[in-house]
């Protein structure tokens, strides 16, 4: 239970975060209608992720968040830096690690332990190499809009 109550501490900072940082990228959105949005104690260039597919009246959408995972820059050139390519409607992305390596056997020598098999371990060092098979990471995601108050 302490981890979980840790963890959503942490994603509650890292979104807050992550709006705040965002948000200052998108200071300037103007509505297409060119109205005078409602005023409702936003600040201008705040962005906030809301549940439902619609921005709330005067909000408007920001397309540029979408399928990313948005986090919080320390540097502000890294801020609006895009990694990646986004995820598609729904996607659970796989993915695959490649490792590499060795395994050092020692001789070991048994008295008496002679037989047949002439194909048991030697004594060296062996390379191995691979790739994992792809899997998706099985974290829960929920898909929700980003909006901006212009």
């Amino acid at each position: 239970m302490f981890q979980r109550r840790s963890f959503r501490r942490r994603w509650a900072a890292a979104t807050a975060i992550a709006a705040l940082v965002v948000g200052f990228g998108f200071g300037q959105a103007r509505r297409a209608s060119g109205e005078t949005p409602p005023d409702d104690g936003a600040p201008s260039g705040m962005v906030a992720f809301v549940a439902g597919g619609a921005c709330p009246p005067g909000w408007v959408t920001v397309y540029d968040v979408g399928g990313r995972v948005v986090v919080g820059a320390i540097y502000p050139e890294d801020v609006g830096l895009e990694v990646g390519t986004p995820l598609t409607d729904r996607e659970e992305r796989m993915h695959e690690h490649a490792y590499a390596g060795e395994v050092t056997l020692v001789a070991k020598n048994i008295a008496a332990a002679n037989g047949g098999n002439q194909n048991g371990a030697a004594a060296g060092t062996y390379p191995l190499a691979g790739t994992t098979t792809k899997v998706s990471s099985g974290l829960p995601f929920m898909q929700i809009a980003g909006c901006v108050k212009p």
